[in-house]
């Protein structure tokens, strides 16, 4: 591990969204988190569906931009790069994203999907971008028998192979991975979760790798940021906040992932009601209204801060 690649300090996304006619509301999507990348580490990103963690993606990819905060890339501040400096940032940040059967033109060659970034961003034609296409098809275990078939020709984790050939051609500095495997059969996931633990090591990348599911985190992941409306609530060593999480979100979230019947523990946590909406962000913890260890006022009242504890650890919690 290095110094600080990326660093993510108070961002924020709202929407405006429309809520009967003529009136709008604002959606809190992403409020105000932090999390540094460092150089060569893998960090994942979880939290149920509608956490905000794709948001982030984005945001950090300049697809989208913040309501608020800053995002500090190599030294750089990205938040308002516009223009050449934008399009010379998307060299060095990639996205692979969750479902590879929308992610390629149907109508475009295996060829033209992986060419199409070289030629725009480094104006390889030729000879050069044939060898270059075919090498990059080669580190994601695809021969050259490949180049020039279609999207529909290929099985679902071989597609998948090719969007992360396509994301890697430019040698990137940080790969961002938006739930890449969720899209595929079980036995397939396992197969590409391989592949990029050997490629991660190959190519000297970083993984900003997004899921909902904790064992492909657990799997993959040197450290995990844990998202629940919008903020993060705990962040930590994978191997430290899977062995003793200290949020109640984060001890409700490990208490329900399967496992065989042996192992299966005693003490499954059950949440009451449902995740509140984003256009009604609860006030102190945004967790409150689901915590079984609420402690009174200060939960409803306060909003914790995500205060660093021993070991590397960060939680977001007043207990």
């Amino acid at each position: 591990m290095s110094a600080a690649l990326l660093e993510v300090r108070g961002l924020t996304r709202h929407f405006r969204v429309r809520d009967g006619f003529r009136q709008h509301r604002t959606a809190v999507a992403v409020d105000g988190i932090d999390l540094a990348l460092r150089a060569g580490e893998a960090y994942g990103l979880v939290g149920e569906s509608g956490s905000g963690k794709s948001t982030v993606a984005r945001m950090i990819l300049r697809l989208l931009s913040p309501t608020a905060g800053t995002m500090v890339f190599r030294g750089q501040d990205i938040t308002a790069l516009q223009g050449e400096a934008l399009m010379r940032l998307r060299e060095n940040i990639q996205i692979v994203f969750q479902d590879p059967h929308a992610s390629l033109n149907p109508r475009k060659t295996i060829f033209f999907s992986v060419a199409e970034p070289l030629v725009i961003h480094r104006g390889l034609r030729g000879t050069a971008l044939q060898n270059r296409v075919e090498e990059v098809l080669e580190i994601v275990g695809l021969s050259g028998n490949f180049l020039y078939r279609y999207p529909h020709e290929l099985s679902g984790g071989q597609k998948q192979r090719v969007c992360i050939a396509r994301a890697v051609a430019l040698d990137p500095k940080l790969l961002v991975l938006d739930e890449p495997t969720s899209a595929l059969d079980v036995s397939v996931q396992a197969q590409v979760l391989e592949f990029l633990r050997d490629l991660k090591a190959r190519l000297d990348l970083t993984y900003l790798f997004i899921s909902h599911d904790l064992s492909v985190v657990r799997h993959l992941c040197d450290r995990v940021g844990v998202m629940y409306l919008g903020r993060i609530v705990e962040e930590g060593a994978v191997a430290k906040v899977f062995s003793a999480p200290d949020h109640p979100y984060t001890q409700s979230l490990l208490s329900a992932v399967p496992l065989p019947q042996a192992k299966q523990p005693a003490g499954r946590i059950v949440l009451s009601g449902d995740v509140p909406s984003p256009m009604a962000v609860p006030s102190g913890c945004a967790f409150h209204p689901r915590c079984p260890r609420k402690i009174g006022a200060v939960c409803e009242t306060e909003r914790p801060s995500l205060d660093s504890r021993p070991q590397g650890r960060r939680v977001a919690c007043h207990l």
